[in-house]
């Protein structure tokens, strides 16, 4: 929860009518580079610790060599990984990595997407004072300086919703998941235990653009419930294309409109089975994102606790 005394309900966003839909820019001061990070203060992380029960931990990363190339276009990013002995004096081996921040399990930083339509980053931020020589502004390394991410989270599993109800479901082919289908798995879950929201699950490997359809509805969901970072196993967490009836993808509103991370690509499989196993849905969720000054975008590193 966040300390502050009042916080305005989606309806009344954006905070300034000249602002793109949904923005909540100035609500932790005009200066704010770390958005939705706010939520995370010392009481929220406290009481989340009171999920790790089991004591099992899942590692919620897919190799960074899969998948073979980065998606939607990226494939001159090939992954490489090349062993060597630096010194033939000395017998030590040294490694180094290429790779897209894109391409495997990722964290989706608040330089990543912008309002396409105004072309503005959280904040009102631009690209041009992004790309500008020697700008940080928005980078991920400032999530290192405000205390990364460490709270509750919830896993809503769709994959397992489907397979209980004999429904069809095309994992790879666009297919969206509705706020409606999602709100009854959420409900079920509660049902066979005693937990709540936030984290959730969208399919079987190999993922492709499935993913939750575009709904003012889950706006108001993930904005009530103040979720602090989202994620799936889709490679964007929404739908793509988005469903014909919205006005808004969630790329724009979380990443540029609220400054909250989308995790994507996420490997939820291991976590699925435990949390059915254990009738819990809820963990204890880290992700320590990589320390670049300046970074888009990181490998997800994250970690959940049961």
């Amino acid at each position: 929860m966040s300390s502050m005394k009042s916080r305005p309900t989606l309806a009344e966003l954006p905070l300034n009518p000249n602002d793109p839909p949904y923005s909540a820019w100035g609500l932790w001061g005009v200066d704010d580079e770390i958005g939705t990070l706010n939520l995370l203060d010392e009481s929220t992380v406290t009481k989340a610790t009171s999920e790790i029960q089991v004591g099992q931990r899942f590692s919620l990363n897919w190799s960074l060599a899969s998948p073979r190339t980065p998606m939607f276009g990226r494939d001159t990013c090939e992954f490489s990984h090349k062993v060597y002995q630096h010194s033939p004096e000395l017998i030590a081996l040294d490694d180094e990595l290429h790779f897209n921040t894109q391409k495997s399990s990722q964290v989706d930083g608040l330089r990543h997407a912008a309002y396409q339509k105004s072309g503005l980053f959280y904040n009102g931020k631009s690209k041009e004072d992004i790309l500008k020589a020697g700008s940080l502004t928005l980078g991920i390394h400032q999530w290192h300086d405000n205390g990364l991410f460490a709270g509750r989270g919830i896993l809503i599993d769709y994959w397992a919703y489907v397979k209980r109800h004999g429904k069809a479901y095309d994992a790879i082919g666009g297919a969206p998941i509705t706020h409606d289908e999602l709100m009854a798995c959420l409900a079920e879950q509660s049902q066979l235990s005693k937990q709540t929201i936030e984290f959730r699950k969208a399919q079987t490997t190999p993922p492709k653009t499935s993913g939750v359809a575009q709904d003012e509805r889950m706006l108001q969901f993930l904005w009530e419930k103040q979720v602090a970072i989202v994620g799936g196993d889709a490679p964007a967490w929404e739908c793509l294309p988005p469903v014909p009836s919205s006005n808004f993808l969630y790329h724009e509103v979380l990443l540029a409109g609220w400054g909250c991370p989308i995790g994507e690509l996420l490997w939820l499989e291991d976590l699925a089975r435990a949390c059915d196993e254990h009738k819990k849905w809820t963990f204890f969720l880290t992700s320590v994102p990589l320390n670049v000054p300046g970074g888009v975008a990181s490998p997800a590193n994250m970690i959940a606790i049961l």
